[in-house]
């Protein structure tokens, strides 16, 4: 009996030492995106996938522009900070009002980035994306997994893929493999818009841009580091 116990406590200690053993340190752990060093002249750095993914190609979670969570519908009545006036009710015609979360939310709690990444982590600003796109050659791509997007990379040849991972309308999910893009931190200063949109990173297979985008659409989130 005390032979058999030992042979059962050997395999165990082998077990552990080979990473084996499914223990609930080990149960659901996600992979942890890296920071990676572009090369650029501000110094930042880019995750390497996005928010709610664990692997580049993932196309991860969206968010309407400073709520912190995915949902099932993203429509200007589903926006968290879109307000139906009273005189909505009595007049068809009366205007939209959105509620203000600031000029830029980076790193608050309107930052999906920050507040599912932890504070390491942030959204990136307007300015950091247009150097992301001025100082980075970027190549489109098609993966083995036929996951098509662009290999971005630095001058320092070091890279990061982005996922053409389509955007969210009402309950669809639209044009993956196609379109992509991401949010920044930054809101459209542009006082005709009414308060309605918000800067973002578009791109197609022929182009990419930073372009203003309605706060109520899905889009994917990519992390910089803090």
């Amino acid at each position: 009996m005390k032979k058999i116990l030992k042979m059962v406590a050997a395999l165990g200690l082998f077990l552990f030492a080979t990473g084996c053993v499914n223990n609930e340190k080990n149960d659901g752990v996600k992979k942890e995106c890296e920071a990676v060093d572009l090369g650029l002249t501000s110094g930042t750095k880019w995750a390497s996938c996005n928010v709610g993914a664990d692997s580049p190609e993932k196309y991860g979670d969206y968010f309407a522009w400073g709520e912190t969570q995915p949902k099932d519908v993203y429509s200007d009545t589903t926006y968290t900070f879109y307000v139906i006036a009273d005189s909505a009710v009595i007049d068809s015609s009366a205007k939209k009002m959105w509620k203000s979360i600031g000029a830029d939310i980076a790193g608050t709690q309107y930052d999906a980035a920050t507040v599912i990444m932890g504070d390491a982590w942030k959204m990136p600003t307007a300015t950091q994306c247009k150097e992301l796109l001025s100082e980075c050659d970027w190549v489109w791509t098609m993966l083995d997994n036929n996951v098509g997007g662009y290999k971005v990379t630095g001058r320092n040849g070091n890279s990061i893929f982005i996922p053409a991972a389509g955007l969210r309308a009402a309950n669809d999910l639209v044009n993956t493999d196609k379109i992509g893009g991401f949010w920044t931190s930054t809101m459209c200063d542009d006082e005709d818009t009414e308060g309605d949109f918000a800067m973002a990173v578009y791109f197609y297979s022929e182009s990419h841009t930073v372009e203003k985008g309605g706060r109520g659409y899905g889009r994917s989130v990519r992390a910089v580091a803090k």
